[in-house]
């Protein structure tokens, strides 16, 4: 890119007053990535111009990163002061969010506001890196669209009696959701100790109660007390099979509802003893919710 169009780029963000809105999460984080990358330009082009560029543009990192920051410390105090009711906090949540309830048909591409937000409550410091290779059916850690989450806990009507399973939990940030929004008792389980390890620490810095992750694999790990059921495509293949198998025999004992998100809801729409609730369990990035027959 040449310096003229990055120059006239950092003048309409420093110009824009949207950028100062609290809300105004995504447009911040685009213009940190302007930033970002100026820098790598500055890093590999001997330019004085894109390198007297780039030390303007830090001036304005400093700035938007300290809006996040004040914003990120605010909400998290108050949750873990417990100033929050399920309903007020999904009413800040809203703010950020462009889901709104009412369309199970939406598909959830991509990433907004809220998924920035819900990184910066939950990841207040650096996540780890995994310690140990995926085997050839295990899929790597990618976090779901806060957006579905938001259309998990609206449709299904998850409440304090339920109790809640995220199969490959990740870093947490589902389970701590449905947790926060709902009151329900939820799980994680996922086989990176790290990232397990890490997740636990989260939801007890925020103080939050009837929360648990497990590092164990999905294939043996005891999940027998599930009545909700959810997988972003964790794993895939015989791994996801016998996981949908343990499943099956739960379900044989009491009604379960089984939610997927990705490519593993095709093979999950093909399980005889699981009857779709919608018409989503043709397409990937759409929220998919089973139940049992």
């Amino acid at each position: 890119m040449e310096l003229a169009a990055l120059q006239a780029e950092f003048a309409a963000l420093q110009s824009d007053p949207a950028l100062l809105l609290e809300t105004n999460l995504q447009g911040r984080e685009q213009a940190l990535d302007y930033i970002r990358f100026v820098g790598e330009i500055a890093q590999i082009r001997s330019d004085a111009g894109v390198a007297a560029l780039h030390q303007k543009t830090l001036t304005l990192q400093a700035d938007l990163e300290q809006i996040n920051a004040q914003l990120f410390a605010r909400i998290r105090s108050k949750i873990q002061a417990g100033a929050y009711t399920r309903q007020t906090l999904r009413q800040q949540f809203d703010q950020f969010t462009t889901y709104r309830p009412g369309d199970p048909g939406q598909a959830h591409l991509g990433y907004d506001g809220l998924d920035i937000l819900l990184g910066g409550l939950f990841e207040s410091e650096p996540p780890p890196q995994a310690s140990q290779p995926l085997s050839a059916e295990m899929v790597h850690y990618e976090p779901t669209p806060a957006r579905a989450i938001l259309a998990l806990i609206d449709r299904l009507s998850v409440g304090p009696t339920d109790v809640f399973y995220d199969l490959g939990s990740g870093l947490g940030q589902i389970a701590m959701t449905v947790n926060l929004l709902t009151g329900s008792k939820t799980k994680g389980v996922e086989l990176e100790t790290n990232f397990c390890t890490y997740a636990q620490h989260c939801a007890q810095q925020l103080g939050l109660a009837n929360i648990e992750f497990i590092n164990a694999d999905a294939q043996v790990a005891d999940y027998t007390d599930g009545t909700v059921f959810y997988l972003f495509t964790p794993f895939k293949g015989s791994l996801l099979q016998t996981v949908l198998d343990r499943l099956a025999q739960i379900a044989q004992t009491r009604p379960i509802k089984v939610c997927t998100f990705g490519p593993c809801t095709l093979a999950v729409a093909r399980q005889s003893w699981l009857r779709s609730l919608d018409n989503n369990a043709n397409h990937e990035f759409k929220l998919a919710i089973f139940e049992s027959r």
